[in-house]
């Protein structure tokens, strides 16, 4: 369970470490959408590749917790 709090916090961090290393964005233009979700420089791609393994990391946290429980009683 330790593994999955580490990984979780891990990854959140390195998300906002990431972020904060873009450079401004000075383009007028409105990538597509693909370039928007999956491109991690000209779009918000490390946002929705992150948010993914922060939902996964956590819900095998949250399993790894229940099952702990669900053990003790």
């Amino acid at each position: 369970m330790g593994n999955w709090i580490v990984l979780t916090v891990g990854t959140l961090v390195a998300m906002v470490v990431f972020r904060m290393k873009r450079p401004a964005d000075e383009t007028l233009e409105t990538p597509s959408n693909f370039i928007t979700f999956f491109h991690p420089i000209l779009g918000e791609g490390d946002l929705f590749v992150g948010g993914v393994l922060v939902l996964y990391f956590s819900s095998r946290l949250f399993l790894a917790l229940s099952q702990t429980i669900r053990s003790i009683f």
